[in-house]
């Protein structure tokens, strides 16, 4: 066996990705020859791929061939608001720790879950909490998940709202009229306040970030040992947070669309 026969990908997935990482800044338009040769695929294997890429849109036919289509660059924009989000929001987070000596997180919703974007560790570094960078929790178990979803349409909310809720501390919200309840709270008080939901052991208040026509984009969150200190000193110190990052947010065209 050939080195060049064995370094091709042998799943579907490794497949379509040496069929996209055939494009370039220099070369973003290519025929199905030129990709079989780049991505060492079959020119049939490869023009099956291509087929089903253009039908959903990842590529798009042109004159001289394919190039990247409309989706590929919609993901793009995705993962380009994301950076920028956390740009704006690491200088305020390290603002929030140092004054509240708490542990900052950033998290968004994507579905059902709440994703933490960056955590900044407080004086209480040695605290268990679910919650990692890329990490993923039940929005409804998380301050930061109900202040995105209090602000959400009311398809998102009913999305994230599990035919079981899980629990995942002794606190955690048992039921979709309890979640609906505390929803509304949030949008009474301005923050979210979880005891022992997502973690057993851990408190948080979260406010969400939103756009200038209310929608949400994200929440900040501060936690801390449940019981050793009231965390809801800290919400204020959040909402001001939040604010001064939604007025920042709203001038910036990357934020300007959903």
């Amino acid at each position: 066996m050939s080195s060049n026969e064995r370094n091709i990908p042998r799943s579907m997935i490794g497949r379509v990705a040496a069929v996209l990482g055939a494009f370039s800044g220099e070369f973003p338009t290519l025929g199905v020859n030129d990709i079989a040769r780049r991505s060492g695929l079959a020119k049939s294997v490869t023009s099956r791929i291509i087929s089903e890429l253009v039908a959903v849109d990842f590529l798009e036919r042109a004159d001289n061939g394919v190039r990247v289509g409309i989706r590929l660059f919609e993901l793009g924009e995705l993962v380009q608001r994301s950076k920028e989000l956390r740009r704006l929001a690491l200088a305020a987070m390290a603002d929030l720790r140092q004054a509240t000596g708490t542990t900052v997180q950033l998290s968004v919703l994507k579905g059902t879950d709440q994703v933490y974007v960056e955590i900044l560790r407080g004086h209480d570094a040695d605290m268990a909490i679910r919650s990692r960078v890329g990490g993923r929790v039940p929005a409804y178990a998380t301050a930061g998940g109900k202040a995105v979803l209090a602000h959400s349409a009311e398809a998102v909310v009913d999305m994230a709202i599990p035919e079981t809720f899980e629990l995942l501390g002794p606190g955690t919200v048992p039921d979709e009229p309890s979640l609906r309840r505390q929803l509304d709270l949030v949008r009474n008080n301005g923050y979210a306040h979880e005891i022992e939901e997502s973690n057993p052991g851990v408190e948080c208040v979260a406010c969400p970030i939103l756009r200038g026509d209310g929608t949400p984009i994200a929440a900040i969150s501060v936690s801390g040992p449940a019981g050793q200190a009231d965390m809801l000193q800290y919400a204020p110190a959040v909402r001001i947070t939040t604010l001064g990052l939604n007025r920042r947010i709203r001038a910036n065209p990357a934020f300007n669309s959903l």
